[in-house]
C-alpha cells in the first residue's frame, strides 16, 4: 500500500524522470498516491512553463521557482545546460 510515510522514508522507488535534467523521483500521483509532493509547492508563473515539458525533480523545480523570482526572467529549456553543474 502506498502512502506518503512511504514517499518520505524513501521505501517508494523513483517513478518519474525529471523532464529538466532526468533525474528519477517519486511522483505521488503516479505511484498511486492521493497527492504529490509537488502540490504543496506554489505555482509556477506562467512565463516559467515550458511547453512540452512535464514534471521536474524536487531539485529542478526549486531552481525553475528560483528563476520566476529574478526580474525578466524566462523559462529554462529542457537541452540547456545546468549551471548548477560545472
Amino acid at each position: 500500500m502506498s502512502d506518503a510515510a512511504a514517499v518520505l522514508t524513501g521505501q517508494l522507488r523513483p517513478v518519474e524522470h525529471c523532464s529538466r535534467c532526468g533525474a528519477g523521483f517519486v511522483c505521488g500521483y503516479v505511484a498511486g498516491l492521493p497527492e504529490c509532493w509537488c502540490a504543496s509547492q506554489p505555482l509556477l508563473p506562467a512565463r516559467q512553463i515550458v511547453p512540452g515539458q512535464h514534471c521536474l525533480c524536487p531539485a529542478c523545480l526549486a531552481d525553475r521557482r528560483q528563476a520566476s523570482q529574478a526580474p525578466d526572467s524566462a523559462p529554462v529549456p529542457a537541452s540547456a545546460p545546468d549551471p548548477a553543474v560545472g
